[in-house]
């Protein structure tokens, strides 16, 4: 029985030697045209295989709606706010640590998200460790969900994290020309929040300044042309998505066309639907397709597109529904009209746009039912001392689900809101982060944040923006054997000045010439010390900051040009200023005036765009910026500025001359 066993495996194992030798033989006469047609499967052949690839995004959609289920009203409701953790929009008092009554009501609420402003931020460890508990509280919940850890790092003017990267703006950006810096920018600013623990950055602006007025946009935008914003902003979010970072496109339909700041006013848009098509929604078409992950609505009033209105409670009078709040604009136009299917986050609801004239538990009604997902800010929270916002929170929460109880809120409307927001987590590996040890965290952020290649890349991007509008008789670049007077608008931009000055001593630029620094806001136009200092002087330096006439600058360049001085401004912030000094033999555009900033070496802080303008100014090259924006021709008086459609400075603009 035993050999007859043998002898029949022997016989099979000869058989599929064969078999094998034959489909062996069968292969290796295959031709390389056979081969590719073999790998193109039937059209029946197809269907199979779609569905297996299917299957995972149709198990993510079944894991995400059965937990959607398992949630109470409230937590829903939770899941739709993104908090944060201060006692008022003034910043009275931030929380920088997770005690044990901020831990509780975060493990109490379980909010999809939590925002920090700069007030939350001390230090690389202090702020990892902040995000660490806020995230443990969160997965303590009874939903159990990680949260969107959230900051506004547009870099240059809104830069909340003061350590590490401040970024040159994006209207400097812009000025560069070339989009792959944007991006570049934005993925070193990405990789440094998400070091620190951050997921969402609320950025970029997308906003075409097409207001030079504006007075809460400005350098914020990219530029006043649609184009030129769209780029950039595409290059920006992708930047964002190399870091593992989802970025947030606002101000949806466009904060650029409006003179008043929705933080303190509740602004009022005259264009019409078909104007914010040729200009205002174009960025936020490209962001779209570039895969924004978010879009923050605008506290903007468009009365020519939402007729709606209601009554204010500051005085009684009826105001337009706001974009936040206006069904026609988030679901009509963004929506079904641009078909965007992400996840759309309110601006913060406690900016008195909407606090000032809106009942809270009505605004968030009319916010959720328009079509938003997140309300940003609702209620702001702190416990200490003689503050305490949490009974507010509690009140918001229970007051807004008897509003979904009722039916004035649709449950099934919370429901699309949280499958949005959890397909986003989801997507962004929030839901199912890795654990990793605080310790550890903490390491890498050091790691990460303000490396000496990072410093070095934003000093040369933001050198690559300053921009030469103008050098009549070759006043540039300036002589460093000459006396030379810096008038700077306050003590804050002397480290600037202090730091550009010694790293061109350290790159060989020897000022043998002597250099007075003089803060212009602490004086008067006839002080004996400017009188003085502009006598000795044989160069006149000039930073403006402000699109306003500052009577000693003004007074400073009428004299000196008098005297026949070089004069030189440099436009620190918005490039308008550059038509009230247009007497200047030299100008050159900074774009942004703020933030503190350290170099490879670690010297700092100092203000980025001041120091590179002013370093920009002793080279061998002139600068190879563009103006991102028109300048129009402007007219001052007694601090009003009248701008002019005539333009003074076209975009596009750049000098190249260049004295020896």
């Amino acid at each position: 029985m035993k050999k007859q066993l043998l002898l029949l495996l022997l016989v099979c194992a000869v058989l599929f030697s064969a078999l094998s030798g034959c489909a062996k033989k069968e292969e290796e006469d295959v031709t390389p045209e056979d081969k590719e047609e073999e790998t193109v499967p039937d059209k029946d052949d197809k269907e199979p295989e779609e569905k297996e690839e299917e299957k995972p995004e149709e198990d993510t959609k079944d894991r995400i709606r059965e937990k959607i289920e398992q949630m109470s009203v409230e937590e829903k409701l939770a899941q739709m706010m993104i908090v944060a953790l201060r006692s008022d929009a003034q910043n009275t008092y931030l929380a920088t640590e997770m005690n044990d009554d901020y831990y509780e009501l975060l493990k109490k609420y379980g909010f999809g998200g939590v925002i920090l402003f700069g007030g939350n931020m001390e230090s690389i460890e202090q702020t990892v460790t902040l995000i660490y508990d806020a995230q443990s509280a969160a997965k303590e919940s009874g939903a159990q969900i990680p949260m969107f850890v959230c900051v506004d790092q547009e870099g240059g003017m809104v830069n909340r994290v003061s350590f590490g990267l401040t970024g040159c703006g994006n209207m400097a950006l812009a000025a560069t020309g070339d989009p792959a810096l944007t991006k570049e920018m934005a993925r070193m600013l990405g990789d440094e929040i998400y070091a620190l623990g951050f997921n969402m950055d609320f950025a970029p602006d997308a906003d075409v300044n097409s207001n030079p007025a504006n007075p809460i946009i400005g350098v914020r935008s990219f530029s006043d042309d649609p184009d030129i914003v769209a780029k950039h902003v595409t290059a920006f979010i992708k930047g964002l998505k190399e870091a593992s970072i989802s970025g947030a496109l606002k101000h949806f339909p466009g904060h650029g066309n409006v003179g008043e700041d929705s933080h303190t006013r509740l602004p009022l848009s005259e264009y019409t639907l078909e104007e914010l098509r040729t200009c205002e929604l174009i960025p936020f078409e490209e962001g779209i397709r570039a895969g924004a992950d978010m879009i923050m609505t605008a506290h903007i009033q468009f009365p020519k597109i939402e007729t709606e209105t209601y009554i204010s409670k500051k005085d009684g009078k009826e105001v337009t529904l706001p974009a936040t709040l206006s069904h026609t604009v988030v679901t009509e136009l963004l929506r079904k009209e641009m078909g965007y299917d992400g996840v759309i986050v309110t601006d913060a609801m406690d900016m008195d746009a909407i606090a000032a004239h809106f009942d809270p538990i009505d605004a968030a009604v009319l916010a959720i039912n328009s079509g938003v997902d997140i309300l940003l800010c609702p209620v702001n929270l702190y416990k200490a001392n003689s503050v305490n916002t949490f009974p507010i929170m509690e009140d918001y929460m229970e007051q807004l689900t008897l509003r979904v109880k009722n039916g004035e809120i649709r449950e099934e409307e919370l429901d699309d809101s949280v499958y949005r927001i959890l397909k986003l987590k989801e997507e962004k590996e929030i839901l199912d982060a890795e654990e990793v040890s605080l310790s550890d965290r903490i390491a890498t952020a050091k790691e990460a944040v303000g490396t000496a290649e990072n410093y070095r890349r934003q000093w040369e991007i933001t050198l690559k923006a300053m921009t030469l509008l103008k050098n009549d008789n070759g006043a540039l670049p300036l002589d460093p054997a000459k006396d030379t007077l810096i008038l700077i608008p306050s003590d804050y931009r002397k480290p600037a000045v202090d730091y550009a000055l010694s790293r061109m001593e350290k790159e060989g630029i020897r000022l043998s010439g002597d250099v007075t620094i003089l803060a212009f806001n602490r004086m008067e136009s006839t002080d004996r010390e400017l009188r003085n200092a502009l006598d000795n002087a044989e160069q006149v330096v000039l930073l403006s900051q402000s699109a306003y006439r500052s009577e000693v600058l003004t007074a400073a360049l009428n004299t000196a040009n008098s005297a026949r001085k070089t004069t030189v401004l440099l436009s620190l912030n918005l490039p308008y200023d550059a038509a009230l000094y247009h007497e200047a033999d030299a100008i050159v555009c900074a774009y942004q005036p703020y933030g503190s900033a350290y170099d490879e070496e670690g010297n700092g802080p100092f203000n980025l765009n001041v120091a590179t303008a002013l370093y920009s100014i002793y080279q061998k090259e002139a600068p190879k910026g563009t103006l991102p924006v028109n300048v129009p021709e402007v007219a001052e008086s007694h601090g009003e500025v009248e701008y002019f459609k005539e333009i003074l400075y076209p975009r596009g603009s750049r000098v190249t001359d260049w004295g020896e």
